[in-house]
């Protein structure tokens, strides 16, 4: 039903208008081209504000795990780094000598391998001999026993060094890997918060050199008071969104993300009662960064009635949040407080919309009061399954922690 509104309420809504708003020229103003929306009353469940912030889900202190005199760092604090990318060097002049000696203890073993096998050929073969003569009576029991034990012998020989050899390998595993350690990369794509010491100085194991955080894998943390813990267990059973509104993104539209409950931490604050809770939050425009506040509007499990229009009808001016709205085919203002959003559709608080009323839902970016609405679709179906079916009262503020 299209409500005629009340001369007193049109009064309030022409106050909200800046004074530099024209509305008649000579021959009126032209129509503008819209579609519209309805205003409903709708049974919502409540929701209520909690403060928070964007926190990464990596971030890492970078230190050295040698010791030695730092001679390359490549980044500053705010750069932007990929995964693998290097960020340290330290000298490493002594570990490439390591290395070297080692690779060169290793073809050594080898060798002394190749003479051993040798050796231990040789005394099996005249071993064999021995045992040919004893087996036509021409040779001594002396001489098989010296022979056998020859050739254990240059076995036991054989064994020593390949176990050398092994020792080797091992030693130039460890010199190859104290060589790599005196490079230290990024361990995944973020930036650099933090540098904690400069080129020529010595740098000992453990020592800090950068930190970086991730920007790809964010994630919000909120403290919910505790009566709302089942209703967040349930939303987070149910896979449901939670809006999450960023001052750093602006006001009005875009400054609302949607996240999904990762965990409800079981350890509630023994003073506050308040349980923290992380949402996963898409970073995907690059627009969030570590440590920005948001507000979060969390699900209470108690229902009220709402009035409600759709998100499109919402504009922003440098006075406020309004929508644009028809009285009798012409357009007049309502300013408005937003409250949550349900789907596409957003429950808001106005001292002017009445449910029934139809508001501007395109065609309302220059739109200004006193313009003639040609209305190019009616209204959507009302959706009476989240209707009251009767005007809501005003709201009071929903709470926060």
């Amino acid at each position: 039903m299209r409500a005629r509104i009340k001369p007193v309420l049109i009064l309030l809504a022409l106050a909200f208008v800046a004074p530099e708003v024209s509305f008649a020229q000579e021959g009126g103003p032209p129509p503008a081209n819209v579609t519209v929306g309805e205003v409903r009353s709708e049974t919502l469940t409540r929701r209520r504000a909690v403060t928070g912030e964007i926190r990464s889900r990596l971030q890492s202190a970078l230190a050295s795990q040698v010791e030695g005199l730092l001679v390359q760092l490549d980044v500053e604090e705010g750069d932007l780094v990929e995964k693998g990318q290097v960020l340290a060097r330290l000298d490493s002049n002594r570990a490439e000598i390591e290395v070297t000696r080692a690779k060169a203890d290793i073809e050594y073993a080898r060798a002394v391998i190749a003479q051993r096998q040798e050796e231990l050929s040789n005394a099996e073969r005249d071993l064999g001999r021995v045992e040919e003569l004893d087996s036509l009576g021409s040779a001594g029991v002396s001489q098989i026993d010296d022979a056998r034990t020859l050739v254990a012998s240059r076995k036991a020989l054989l064994a020593q060094a390949e176990a050398e050899l092994a020792t080797a390998e091992g030693d130039l595993a460890l010199a190859q890997r104290e060589l790599d350690d005196m490079t230290i990369s990024a361990p995944f794509a973020g930036r650099i918060i933090e540098k904690s010491t400069e080129i020529g100085q010595w740098i000992g194991r453990g020592d800090t050199i950068v930190a970086l955080v991730s920007l790809d894998k964010l994630e919000a943390r909120i403290d919910i008071p505790e009566d709302t813990y089942p209703a967040i267990a349930e939303a987070q059973k149910a896979k449901g969104k939670i809006e999450l509104r960023l001052p750093a993104l602006g006001l009005g539209s875009g400054q609302e993300i949607y996240g999904e409950v990762i965990s409800i931490l079981p350890g509630a604050d023994s003073l506050s009662r308040l349980f923290p809770v992380r949402i996963a939050v898409d970073n995907a425009k690059n627009s969030l960064r570590p440590g920005m506040s948001l507000t979060a509007y969390v699900p209470t499990g108690v229902q009220g009635d709402y009035i409600t229009v759709h998100k499109d009808a919402i504009v922003r001016t440098p006075t406020g949040e309004v929508v644009y709205f028809s009285n009798d085919g012409v357009s007049a203002i309502a300013p408005i407080e937003r409250l949550f959003a349900v789907g596409q559709r957003v429950a808001v608080r106005s001292p002017v919309l009445q449910p029934g009323m139809i508001v501007v839902t395109s065609g309302n970016e220059r739109m200004f009061p006193g313009q003639p609405l040609n209305i190019l679709a009616e209204p959507e179906p009302v959706d009476l399954s989240h209707t009251s079916g009767k005007p809501s009262a005003p709201i009071s503020a929903e709470g926060s922690n």
